[in-house]
């Protein structure tokens, strides 16, 4: 399995879907059952009418062999985990520097990093790409690849006392020119940040403050040597 895309639920698909293609620099596709697909080169996004937020994650069969998946829920630690085909719509075309290229990651708040590695790694086999303690902030972060995108699971610095459910967080998106991107924003009325450097040595990033249906969103870029 690999990941496919994310789902993120709005009150008006009508109000929603232009300002993502404003925030995203790209025209969607309407799918099977009103669904709004933003393509990228790597992932995409749906939106769908819904509570505000990410709703879920798609994951789609490879070409290997892979271990069975669940199907309910509760096995994915709160997480919506949505298995099967992807909702058809065109490939991605040409996309120019100053639009959303591809997903980079997405955020996941966990309160048991432990039991998310149990999961993902051991029995649902998606690669561990790195599990690494940040104690000035406070965090620890697992990070596992799929498809070229990172799913960043981030826990609490020491681990909480109590349980609970994985809830997804944020978005962040890769653009090859930040700087362009961020003024085609501003431009638009877009609220975004001054860019700044990332927590990734090499990377710059910018956040996106409004027209993201109320998902923490955040643009990345990798700084040319």
């Amino acid at each position: 399995m690999q990941l496919d895309s994310v789902q993120i639920g709005v009150a008006d698909l009508a109000t929603a879907a232009p300002d993502y293609a404003c925030v995203l620099g790209l025209e969607p596709a309407r799918t099977a059952g009103g669904v709004v697909r933003f393509q990228f080169r790597r992932g995409a996004v749906e939106l769908e009418t819904g509570a505000a937020g990410i709703h879920s994650l798609r994951f789609v069969p490879d070409d290997g062999p892979a271990p069975a998946w669940p199907t309910d829920r509760e096995a994915f630690n709160g997480l919506d985990v949505r298995v099967g085909p992807a909702c058809a719509a065109a490939e991605a075309g040409l996309i120019a520097p100053d639009s959303v290229h591809a997903i980079d990651h997405v955020v996941i708040n966990t309160p048991d990093l432990d039991r998310a590695i149990t999961l993902w790694r051991d029995r649902l086999g998606i690669r561990l790409a790195l599990d690494r303690e940040f104690p000035h902030r406070g965090l620890r972060m697992a990070f596992f690849r799929s498809a070229g995108m990172t799913l960043e699971f981030v826990g609490s610095l020491p681990r909480p006392a109590s349980g609970g459910p994985d809830r997804c967080f944020g978005l962040a998106y890769h653009v090859e020119d930040l700087a362009a991107c961020r003024a085609r924003l501003l431009r638009a009325g877009v609220d975004v940040s001054e860019v700044r450097d990332g927590n990734k040595a090499g990377t710059i990033v910018a956040t996106v403050r409004s027209r993201t249906a109320g998902v923490p969103t955040l643009l990345i870029a990798h700084v040319r040597s």
